[in-house]
């Protein structure tokens, strides 16, 4: 039987491979990748885009009944800015999210069927709107200011999406090529992240996401009825395993190449991507895995073969059925640990079912100092430094 096949057990078997299979590594290979010089990341030239200090990157939490949706009516435009936040406040950065689709869902919510451009929702509306809720006297504070935040682009329509967001203060990005969008990756995308994360004048500090994504490739396979049987759906998932593996390497050797971080997104992959991360990943390499749920052996032994790794954790972990994650989060010390909300999907407790956004970040930082019994403080002080160590802002 097929490794696509409609049986059940046919595919917990593959997916069980894909997570445990023993990894093959070449031995030359490996060998010229742990004894080749360390890499020489790439200067940010982050001056210019460090958030100015007057400019607060609020949470979004409506006041109404129905917290994190923005009501269209309360959207302010030209609030004046706040008064410098006190030289001892905690901040944070949201090092993943995607504020194109966020502000796309927030608009659509706003909306509601209104027409015209009044409950339109973009980053000034959005910053200006909900300053006042970071203000310490405020019983919405959470305990930290937002100070930045990583906006990922991991398509072409992404790419020019975000374009129009990266002169905002504070804002920083990724670009790369998803595994879902790997069929779109080609020479013009590829010098187009190429090109923007080597530009040291740009915002774009880094490469991805990218990586191996075998959950929904192999649902939407599954469901293809055009696939007429297992021999045609196990062609088009080698087709598609292939595909994936390719623009993932190409994505390391990029990041390799430019001396840049590198975001990476596995799903249901884990074996594959150890094996092709131990393959054409530099031991020195500075890596976010992102949005970790996967399993916490692959945590620890990424953690112990990449000493410039770190490991993201988003509103997952505070679900009611994220244990697995939380014991991650337990296991893993806090100076490789990144907060995240991967916005807008996700959203933490007590926002579940809200569009999530880089304001929902403390409940992520408090949930993970709960599990690790350390204070809120700590947990925000040391991933901002993490964060810094990691990109560079």
């Amino acid at each position: 039987t097929g490794v696509l096949s409609r049986s059940p057990c046919a595919r917990a078997g593959r997916m069980a491979l894909a997570r445990v299979a023993p990894v093959a590594l070449a031995a030359g290979r490996a060998a010229a990748l742990s004894t080749s010089s360390p890499v020489a990341r790439r200067p940010i030239a982050v001056a210019a885009r460090r958030v100015d200090p007057s400019t607060n990157l609020v949470a979004l939490v409506s006041r109404s009944s129905s917290p994190g949706k923005l009501r269209h009516a309360a959207v302010a435009t030209d609030a004046a800015p706040t008064a410098p936040p006190a030289a001892d406040t905690l901040t944070y950065v949201d090092t993943h999210c995607h504020l194109d689709l966020i502000f796309q869902k927030m608009t659509s919510e706003a909306k509601k069927g209104k027409k015209g451009d009044a409950a339109v929702v973009d980053f000034d509306s959005w910053r200006n709107q909900l300053t006042q809720l970071e203000d310490p006297d405020s019983e919405s504070y959470l305990g930290a200011q937002l100070e930045a935040c990583l906006t990922v682009a991991c398509s072409r329509r992404a790419m020019d999406a975000v374009r129009d967001i990266l002169p905002k203060p504070g804002v920083f990005a990724a670009f790369g090529c998803h595994p879902l969008s790997a069929h779109e990756w080609d020479a013009d995308v590829a010098s187009a992240v190429e090109s923007a994360v080597a530009d040291e004048n740009d915002a774009v500090v880094a490469v991805g996401e990218c990586g191996l994504d075998y959950h929904y490739a192999l649902k939407e396979i599954e469901a293809d009825e055009s696939l007429a049987d297992d021999a045609a759906r196990e062609a088009r998932w080698e087709e598609v395993r292939k595909t994936q593996e390719d623009v993932f390497v190409a994505q390391m050797k990029m990041a390799t190449r430019l001396g840049a971080p590198l975001v990476i997104h596995t799903r249901e992959a884990e074996a594959d991507t150890l094996r092709l991360m131990r393959e054409h990943l530099r031991k020195d390499a500075h890596v976010h895995v992102h949005c970790f749920t996967s399993s916490a052996s692959l945590a620890r032994t990424l953690l112990g073969e990449y000493p410039n790794l770190c490991l993201g954790f988003t509103g997952v972990c505070t679900f009611k059925n994220g244990g697995d994650v939380r014991e991650v989060v337990r296991s893993t010390p806090l100076d490789r640990i990144l907060l995240e909300t991967d916005g807008p999907y996700m959203a933490p407790a007590p926002h579940r079912g809200a569009v999530a956004h880089p304001g929902h970040v403390p409940h992520i930082a408090k949930k993970i100092a709960e599990v690790k019994g350390v204070r809120a403080e700590e947990v925000f002080a040391q991933c901002r430094a993490n964060t810094r160590r990691t990109y560079g802002f």
